[in-house]
């Protein structure tokens, strides 16, 4: 904090420069003057230097307003091919737009010249003029000038920090005293551009940080992909810990590439999971250069490798063909839907003369997607909605109706998507890097702040651990049902069981019924909707069963309906058939083995790559062999005999183990990528990404969408009172006339 002097202190004290005066350096002397002038109120500059026998023998230093700006305005004139107005203003027809701008230089002759001796080694001023044909900055203004514009290394150290947590940098001058200092703001954002260190290429330094972090943990994975010219085009990387969370929570993946924050604008491709806690985690990310069905089969079976081969039982993304394509070639098994929610934005611009709030359609057509739970019900009540609409010949609704089991909840609730309709998951991650990254990062800025990212998305996780684990819910005691629910799940999912079971006060059972197999089947209905009925057939020796509105296969935990059975036939504790495992308590007990593995200096990448396939294969084992103490007992009677076995191997003559070539995944780029382990290997920064749909720069008139033009009402002017004139009261030809 002592380097923060505030200004215009013992101006008089201060000797004014003269003939004669010595300096041990031509720096000692710049500064001299360089201080004179800023507590006079004037700036300076180096004019001129002379060398003799390779050295400088002389120097010139003269006020920042020395010299003329020449012919200037003929020079913007003829770089934006326009013309100068009489006010100085400029004209931006026929050419580009052009800076106004302003300038110190008013010809002023004051300076100061020293010469160096070379019989005593000094500097000495032979010729100095003070005279100063323009007005001196007063001393509350020298703030101002550009000589008192310096950065202290405190301010320097807390606009780092605050650049790598993406805080706000115009804060700091305010933090260190405001307006009384010699920097601000925009020399703060300055000092960060030029501080980036981006020697080599941006792409060069994230390979770099790549290889660095495998080294630290052999787990971590990543892939960058180039085309001919070595110019990169695909990034691909997952750490460790999201490859083990992949293990327990890999059943359900969202996938959304509409975030473009970068300097590249290449755009940002999560694939994105729930936990335990129903919070959002990461499986891995990319970086594309486009959104072709050869991109995203490239990033698809790259992540694909990462995770072991394991491929989602279900997969959420929006609707776009390329992707949707690729999908159906790398994962055939899984289950594709489509965003409900992108769907549903489009009907008020392809149905805006039906689909507003004025009419009926909009809550019929949403209470048929959402509120059927029955295929034959739905398809009857779509194609009353069209007939009585007289929709029956739209395209847009007869290809949406074709593609129906991609996108309407009744035809997916069979399936396990964690409860999602939508990959709001995938846009709340997006907001959520909003406060990390921002569109100017750099790729090497950009991975960084992403493993910050991914340390926030732990601590909530384990801070949401800690209140399951350690805190205990309010539970009656008469709720056993409630108090065993809020033993095995987590507070989140707890709270949503609680929903469920707080709803049956609505719900009556109407009939009672067994069946030849044994089983008992229920119909239970809403005691306000009596439309809304549901079947649950359950076994009365296990509780376990099915109920007609899916909610469990969906979602993974009990629905009212069948709670509502269960308080009739007095069952207290959830069967064993209804528990999902992801959804209790320590689901991710990886996070006691997930611990950053270094690797020792001086081991080359191969035995890096070795020991990562070793931890990862060894990891797997011993999740298997914990589930039981036999097990335990035989992982680590093996362990010893393997360990005596490489013991004697490495005291034979420590022989090389197999060539890492024989193992096809053992590249960390992919067999089809640039070979990114060797350190020979250069890699280009990729292009700036071209975005889909029209593009910005484009002159053609943009198509307005159904509700733009149903609003698009006709202006009127204020002043002639014409309704759809094409003008308004400030250009009214009739005004322009009268004046």
């Amino acid at each position: 904090m002592e380097e923060i002097a505030h200004l215009g202190e013992n101006v008089e004290e201060f000797e004014a420069p003269a003939l004669g005066m010595q300096f041990a350096t031509k720096e000692e002397a710049r500064d001299y003057y360089e201080e004179y002038g800023r507590r006079n109120g004037f700036g300076i500059r180096t004019r001129s230097t002379h060398t003799y026998n390779g050295q400088i023998s002389d120097a010139k230093f003269v006020c920042v307003s020395e010299g003329v700006n020449k012919d200037l305005n003929k020079s913007m004139v003829e770089k934006g091919n326009g013309d100068v107005g009489d006010d100085g203003s400029n004209s931006k027809e026929g050419g580009l737009r052009k800076r106004k701008t302003s300038t110190i230089r008013c010809d002023c002759d004051a300076f100061m010249r020293i010469k160096f001796n070379n019989f005593n080694g000094v500097w000495t001023i032979i010729n100095f003029d003070d005279s100063h044909n323009h007005k001196l900055v007063s001393p509350c203004k020298r703030i101002r000038l550009k000589s008192n514009r310096t950065l202290p290394s405190a301010v320097k150290n807390l606009a780092t920090s605050f650049h790598f947590h993406n805080m706000v940098l115009s804060k700091i001058p305010e933090i260190f005293g405001g307006a009384t200092i010699g920097y601000d703001s925009r020399d703060i954002y300055n000092y960060m551009l030029r501080s980036r260190n981006i020697d080599g290429g941006d792409t060069q330094g994230v390979m770099t940080y790549f290889r660095q972090r495998q080294a630290q943990n052999p787990q971590f994975f990543y892939a960058i992909q180039c085309d001919a010219s070595g110019r990169a085009i695909n990034f691909f990387w997952v750490e460790a810990r999201a490859r083990m969370s992949y293990q327990y929570f890999g059943d359900v993946v969202s996938f959304d590439t509409t975030y473009r924050t970068n300097k590249y604008r290449m755009p940002f491709a999560p694939f994105t999971g729930i936990n335990h806690h129903r919070q959002s985690i990461q499986f891995g990310c990319a970086l594309m250069q486009d959104e072709t069905e050869v991109s995203f089969k490239w990033v698809f079976e790259t992540w694909l490798e990462a995770m072991g081969g394991r491929h989602p039982k279900a997969i959420l993304t929006d609707q776009d063909l390329a992707m949707k394509k690729a999908i159906a070639d790398v994962f055939p098994d899984s289950r594709h839907r489509l965003c409900l929610w992108h769907i549903m934005k489009k009907f008020g611009e392809k149905l805006s003369h039906v689909y507003n709030s004025k009419s009926p359609f909009k809550n019929e057509i949403q209470n048929c997607i959402w509120n059927t739970y029955k295929i034959e019900e739905f398809e009857m009540r779509w194609m009353e909605l069209m007939k009585n609409w007289n929709l029956e010949d739209n395209e847009w609704l007869k290809q949406l109706y074709n593609i129906r089991e991609a996108w309407i909840p009744v035809y997916n609730r069979s399936t396990f998507f964690a409860g999602m309709n939508t990959t709001g998951r995938s846009e709340g991650v997006n907001s959520f890097f909003n406060d990390f990254v921002t569109p100017e990062t750099y790729l090497t800025e950009f991975v960084v702040k992403y493993d910050l990212a991914m340390k926030r998305i732990q601590t909530r996780e384990r801070d949401e651990d800690y209140v399951s684990e350690y805190k205990f819910r309010i539970v009656d005691d008469e709720d056993y049902l409630l108090k065993h629910a809020a033993k095995i799940y987590t507070r989140n999912i707890f709270n949503k069981f609680k929903d469920q079971m707080d709803a049956i006060k609505g719900l009556k059972i109407v009939e009672r019924n067994e069946k030849e197999d044994g089983m008992e089947s229920f119909l239970v209905a809403s005691s306000r909707r009596e439309f809304d009925k549901f079947t649950v057939i359950l076994d009365p020796n296990t509780n376990e069963g099915t109920c007609e509105c899916q909610h469990f296969e969906f979602v993974g935990f009990m629905c009212r309906h069948i709670i509502k059975v269960y308080n009739r036939n007095d069952v207290w504790v959830i069967p064993p058939g209804f528990i999902l495992p992801r959804w209790l308590k320590g689901a991710n007990k990886f996070r006691y083995i997930d611990s950053e593995e270094r690797v020792e200096d001086g081991q080359t990448e191969s035995e890096a790559l070795r020991l990562r396939h070793m931890c990862d294969g060894s990891t797997k084992l011993a999740c298997l062999a914990a589930s039981s103490n036999e097990a335990y007992e035989i992982y680590m009677e093996g362990l010893k005999e393997t360990t005596l076995k490489i013991s004697k191997l490495n005291l034979n003559g420590n022989e090389e183990i197999e060539n890492d070539e024989e193992k096809g995944d053992m590249d960390a780029g992919g067999s089809e990528n640039v070979t990114c382990e060797s350190s020979q290997v250069l890699i280009s920064d990729p292009h700036i990404s071209q975005t889909k749909g029209r593009k910005k720069e484009c002159n053609s008139i943009r198509w307005k969408s159904g509700v733009e033009l149903s609003n698009d009402k006709p202006r009127k002017c204020n002043y002639c009172g014409v309704l759809g004139g094409g003008h308004d009261m400030r250009n009214c030809p009739n005004k322009k006339k009268k004046d």
